[in-house]
């Protein structure tokens, strides 16, 4: 009996010797070949982006020099907040808005003016103009009021010019000279053509033939001589 059983474990012994599977060597190979590469693998990248953070820090330190190096021979310039230095007129002439009262001396009348530079000559502005004659030479007469009874004015024809209006209407006109005051000054023998101004809205205005050499222009201002 006994050594019936020592022969049936030696028999389970070898079959069981016989059913247990061998291990794959050929796929052990694989899986060590696949980690080693993804070693390597891993160990080339590291090494990449070790490089690229080398080479990217010095070009940074570089930049960062120069920037040093500018800042030091920069200078810095503040905006100016000065005002500028104001030019002073020649006392000699007169300063003028773009609208100023003017005296006719003979009439004592004073008048609110626009001082006009785009005009080459001063224009008054009449109502009921008729041309005459007196002693062989030309006269004019008109009155300075819309009304019948207005005062009248005579002065004689100094010359007739032809005048391109603002509505770019060439007309012809009758020039006298006139005595006017104007900034406390008395100006004697001014040229004025005369016109019919009714549709505008100063009665008087200045022209550069006044204005050259006896006035400078501020046409930001009014009234500069005074409201009188």
């Amino acid at each position: 009996m006994t050594k019936f059983l020592t022969v049936l474990m030696l028999t389970l012994t070898l079959a069981a010797c016989v059913t247990t599977p061998q291990p794959d060597t050929e796929a052990i190979t694989r899986h060590d070949e696949l980690k080693q590469r993804l070693e390597n693998v891993e160990a080339n990248l590291a090494g990449k982006f070790e490089a690229s953070c080398d080479a990217r820090l010095t070009e940074l330190g570089e930049q960062i020099k120069k920037f040093e190096q500018v800042k030091e021979t920069t200078k810095v310039v503040e905006r100016c907040t000065t005002k500028p230095a104001v030019v002073p007129v020649n006392s000699s002439k007169l300063l003028m808005g773009e609208i100023e009262r003017v005296t006719l001396v003979k009439e004592d009348l004073t008048i609110t003016a626009r001082i006009d530079t785009g005009a080459d000559t001063s224009s008054l502005g009449v109502y009921r103009l008729q041309p005459f004659e007196r002693n062989g030479d030309d006269w004019i007469r008109f009155s300075l009021s819309k009304k019948k009874d207005a005062k009248t004015y005579e002065y004689p024809v100094f010359d007739q010019v032809r005048v391109k209006a603002s509505n770019s209407i060439t007309e012809e006109r009758y020039e006298i000279k006139l005595d006017i005051r104007l900034g406390g000054k008395l100006y004697r023998k001014q040229l004025f053509n005369l016109s019919d101004r009714t549709n505008l809205d100063y009665q008087v205005l200045i022209g550069r033939s006044f204005l050259r050499d006896i006035a400078v222009v501020d046409v930001s201002s009014k009234l500069l001589l005074g409201a009188k």
